[in-house]
């Protein structure tokens, strides 16, 4: 994996040998910057570089995301309670007051939870948190005069800044002050989950699977049923189609009978040429050029055996449904389908979601589309991974709306699913909407 991190130029020396000594394993490319705004000319060019990109804080991230278009998945390092307690008793032991201070650090919640958790009255704590200025060019200049300010009528107080240019004139104008930057602890945290994210993601995209294929059985008063030789011809036909298909996705074919086939990709070749199933363009080809219909089952599995029993699975399920029907089976317990006969939903978006829309700053469209989901799935439980696959986006894009609708109490965690014995469990999901 290669990761880029962008933090401040003054910060090199105290972080990167740390970082290299405990991800000797992973290419680190270091972009250090001399001021958050300088940050999206630095990254001209080197995002195809890299494959994640990691920031110091989310302020420098949503700056330079305003600027460019992330091309790889993008994080910050999270402040937590850890880091504040850090500081904290940084300024204790400088003897500066912890009881009363100004800062810029957005995140009220987590401070005075912090506060909490040293068993501290938050009533005898007073804090000032500047205001949430537009962040532009005059940002830094604005957020030093309020810590100066406030600092002015009152001496005792204690200034907490996140950005480094704030820290240094306040700092110059020896007024009482503590960078509040992520600690080494919490950047190799944060380096540990973009690399598991991203190896996980490459174990996704390289997974085999399996696709069976096979030739529904003609009604009994079909004319191939009387005439050998157009019945030959006409699996030949099928056959070809199944074989141009299966160089589309760059697979292996098998021919297990005259009527059935196995073909072996990867999950991330078969999603990019189907538009994540969504368009399999198998049905269309054989219905144009023959007078055949098929099954289809595509079989996902930890091994070969495994996903071609997947395969077969999904197959059985085709066929029964009347042909010409894909089913998707990641286990036992979590098949997707049909497809390829599906009900075409009408986006009617109720009022309902209107108002939920509003509240959790979900899309109404998004909600509608999840509410189908529901209704054409006949349940009400689901992976990450199925939610993303039914809704054709990330996973990334599916844990930002679920945080959205846990907040309000729209979606919540009803239990966890082991996909692999000593793997990571996937959170199993259920909706209110």
């Amino acid at each position: 994996m290669k990761l880029g991190i962008a933090l401040p130029e003054q910060l090199e020396r105290k972080f990167s040998p740390a970082i290299m000594k405990n991800f000797p394993d992973i290419t680190i490319i270091i972009i250090p910057y001399p001021s958050i705004f300088e940050i999206p000319s630095l990254l001209s060019g080197k995002q195809k570089k890299l494959d994640v990109l990691l920031f110091l804080g989310k302020t420098a991230m949503e700056y330079t995301k305003a600027k460019i278009t992330p091309v790889i998945p993008w994080e910050f390092v999270s402040r937590t309670h850890a880091t504040i307690l850090h500081y904290l008793l940084l300024l204790t032991l400088k003897g500066h007051t912890i009881y009363d201070i100004t800062t810029d650090f957005q995140d009220k919640k987590l401070l005075y939870d912090t506060y909490k958790e040293l068993n501290l009255d938050v009533a005898d704590i007073h804090i000032s948190f500047v205001p949430p200025y537009t962040f532009d060019e005059t940002f830094i200049t604005k957020t030093v005069q309020y810590h100066y300010n406030q600092y002015r009528f009152n001496k005792n107080q204690t200034c907490l800044t996140i950005f480094y240019d704030v820290y240094k004139r306040l700092y110059l104008s020896n007024i009482p002050v503590v960078y509040l930057s992520p600690t080494i602890y919490d950047i190799c945290n944060d380096i540990r989950k973009a690399q598991a994210d991203f190896l996980l993601q490459i174990s996704r995209e390289s997974q085999l699977i399996i696709i069976d294929v096979v030739i529904d059985e003609r009604d009994n008063y079909s004319p191939l049923n009387t005439n050998e030789y157009q019945l030959t011809f006409e699996n030949i036909n099928v056959m070809k189609q199944v074989y141009l298909f299966a160089k589309k996705i760059q697979a292996s074919v098998i021919s297990v009978t005259e009527t059935e086939f196995l073909l072996f990709s990867t999950r991330a070749i078969v999603e990019n040429q189907t538009d994540k199933f969504h368009k399999f363009s198998l049905f269309d080809d054989i219905q144009k050029h023959t007078v055949s219909t098929v099954s289809v089952g595509i079989g996902f599995g930890k091994t070969a055996m495994e996903a071609k029993y997947h395969a077969r699975l999904g197959v059985k399920r085709a066929i029964s449904g009347g042909g010409n029907q894909l089913f998707l089976v990641y286990d036992l317990e979590t098949i997707r389908g049909p497809i390829g006969n599906e009900k075409e939903y009408d986006l009617n978006i109720s009022n309902s979601f209107l108002s939920i829309s509003q509240q959790t700053g979900v899309s109404s469209v998004t909600l509608c589309k999840l509410h189908n989901m529901i209704v054409a799935q006949g349940k009400n439980e689901f992976t990450t991974a199925e939610i993303a696959d039914a809704l054709h986006v990330t996973p990334r894009t599916i844990d930002r709306i679920v945080l959205k609708l846990m907040q309000f109490d729209y979606c919540f965690e009803s239990g966890k699913k082991y996909q692999q014995k000593n793997g990571r469990p996937s959170r199993i999901l259920k909706f209110k909407i």
